[in-house]
């Protein structure tokens, strides 16, 4: 009974990281003026719900929630990718922290090719850093409760 439920909460992991990787990858993909009023709308929004949200400019606010969200999404992935390998023996820290900087490179590889964007190495290291962020933080967590 262990054993199956271990195989369904390892399931459920892949399905989540690979629900991750359409979301980056997807937005990603989309042009650069488009991308822009998306950043802008969340912007607003974020500003109606949290009113020290509407401080600073309108480019540089865009810009740093562009950055945030960055970190946050591969934050998340990082997380779920150290789940994975905690419920795995093939995947090791070295592993995972590889397919995290892959990941990475594939979004920035993939904005070459999208209208209006730029593949940028700088976040690459960003969402590296997010990453890394997410594991470590699982990987605390995971130390803490055994």
């Amino acid at each position: 009974m262990a054993g199956k439920r271990k195989k369904d909460h390892k399931r459920l992991i892949i399905i989540l990281i690979v629900i991750t990787l359409v979301f980056i990858w997807g937005n990603s993909m989309i042009p650069g003026s488009l991308s822009s009023e998306m950043t802008e709308w969340l912007k607003d929004v974020l500003g109606r719900i949290l009113p020290f949200f509407k401080g600073g400019g309108t480019e540089s606010g865009g810009h740093i929630l562009r950055k945030a969200m960055h970190f946050t999404e591969y934050c998340i992935l990082g997380m779920e990718f150290t789940c994975l390998k905690n419920n795995s023996r093939k995947l090791d820290n070295c592993k995972v922290i590889l397919l995290g900087i892959l990941a990475a490179m594939i979004d920035e590889t993939i904005q070459l090719f999208t209208p209006e964007r730029a593949g940028m190495l700088q976040d690459v290291w960003l969402d590296t850093a997010g990453f890394v962020t997410g594991f470590v933080l699982i990987t605390v967590i995971h130390k803490l409760r055994a």
